[in-house]
């Protein structure tokens, strides 16, 4: 096919979810994931850990950052600080040895959070990883070296603001391009680079940069900005279509869109702005419902089946919760109040009972911590087990592979990598 998402076998698939199933195991590369909707690939197993908590594989120091794992087969790729480094790093999947270290001079200083390393998750495709920085450069390594393949200061050429947190949107690699949600007021909003040199391909739009990453839509980019979600032609740049999203003041976009069993698009944020489902027209876009069932600060929500799962509201203020809505409606089946963040991976079971969205089970990740197993069904939150991870903030995005679970905390000298059996 013409447009291909990080490099994945097959075709694009206007299907479940609108995105090519992948069949290969112990693959995570790069956000949300084989096909960046929050599902783990196919033949992932998870035990029953009930009676048993999760055996720890390994642990290694983290550094600054919250920026979550790739992992491709046999390696887990890292992006993170280190004093007045950022660092991309590759260790071994079973055992955390390291296999290649690669460091950068970091330039991004404190905004209103201490923490000064990456936001965004490494991107592997086509044998390269790209690493988006906190200060706006995008850096472009070889996979099975580290070898430095090049680096773009974006955000410099395009004269792109730091914002609140610094640069945190995950660049998406669609055939020979990387799109990256730059926020260039240059005429730089966002920016497409040649995966092979970095050079500029087509820019697009003025607008400021979000902390959410695009997705490919029925060939189409959506990148939702900071104020504006926008359609793009993946060629060229154009603009096929844009609605207003998002809220002034001190707010952020950073939950990606996902697509819904009926190839609607799905957004979502906190601050008031709630949730809007959007459908394909000929040729643009319509908003079909807006509500706030689901209005997430920054966990990106999972579709399954008829229904959307996801957590409601904020980690600074008021009461989260998990809930259930329905896909086409909004409305919600059900909600678990009292619930911490929580980022949803998806797993498909074997056998499972089409009753129960397909035999889809959710593992989700607090970043407390805490974990929970269950059926994604609209029936209510009924976990089949659940488990505690050592101490510490769980904010970075975790990645699974086969029956591999890698998450980070954050904190400074306190931060670490850490590989669980599930």
């Amino acid at each position: 096919m013409s447009i291909r998402i990080i490099k994945l076998v097959g075709l694009l698939l206007l299907a479940v979810n609108g995105w090519p199933e992948s069949t290969a195991l112990g693959q995570w590369p790069g956000l949300l994931g084989p096909n960046r909707d929050g599902y783990a690939a196919q033949g992932v197993s998870v035990s029953d850990h009930s009676k048993s908590p999760l055996k720890l594989r390994w642990e290694i120091d983290a550094g600054q950052g919250y920026s979550g794992a790739a992992i491709d087969q046999d390696r887990v790729v890292m992006f993170f600080r280190d004093g007045a480094n950022d660092i991309v790093q590759a260790v071994s999947l079973d055992r955390g040895e390291t296999i290649w270290k690669t460091t950068f001079p970091a330039t991004y200083k404190q905004g209103i959070d201490a923490d000064t390393g990456p936001r965004s998750v490494p991107q592997i495709a086509q044998g390269k990883v790209f690493a988006y920085s906190a200060a706006g450069t995008l850096h472009c390594v070889d996979l099975q070296d580290g070898r430095k393949l090049w680096s773009r200061d974006l955000r410099g050429d395009y004269g792109a603001d730091d914002g609140y947190f610094g640069a945190g949107s995950t660049p998406l690699v669609v055939d020979s391009l990387a799109i990256v949600n730059v926020g260039g007021r240059k005429k730089g909003g966002v920016v497409a680079v040649s995966i092979d040199n970095g050079k500029t391909a087509w820019v697009a739009t003025e607008a400021d940069a979000s902390y959410a990453s695009p997705i490919l839509w029925n060939q189409q980019i959506v990148v939702p900005t900071r104020l504006e979600t926008y359609g793009l032609k993946p060629t060229d740049g154009s603009v096929l279509w844009k609605f207003p999203f998002g809220q002034r003041g001190p707010t952020v976009n950073a939950a990606t869109p996902i697509i819904t069993q009926e190839n609607n698009l799905f957004l979502t944020s906190s601050y008031g702005i709630g949730f809007v489902i959007a459908k394909p027209t000929a040729g643009s876009i319509q908003i079909d419902q807006k509500g706030d069932s689901i209005s997430s600060q920054y966990a990106t929500p999972i579709s399954v089946g008829d229904s959307i799962f996801g957590t409601d509201g904020r980690e600074d203020g008021g009461y989260p919760s998990f809930r259930c809505i329905d896909s086409k409606t909004g409305k919600t089946l059900w909600s678990e109040v009292g619930m911490p963040i929580c980022h949803a991976i998806g797993i498909r079971t074997q056998g499972g009972n089409t009753k129960e969205k397909q035999g889809v089970n959710l593992l989700l990740v607090g970043i407390n911590g805490k974990l929970w197993y269950l059926p994604a069904s609209q029936q209510g939150f009924k976990p089949a087990w659940s488990t505690q991870l050592p101490d510490g903030k769980y904010r970075a995005l975790p990645a699974l592979s086969k029956n591999l679970l890698v998450v980070r905390t954050s904190g400074g000298s306190n931060a670490k990598w850490r590989c669980f059996e599930l």
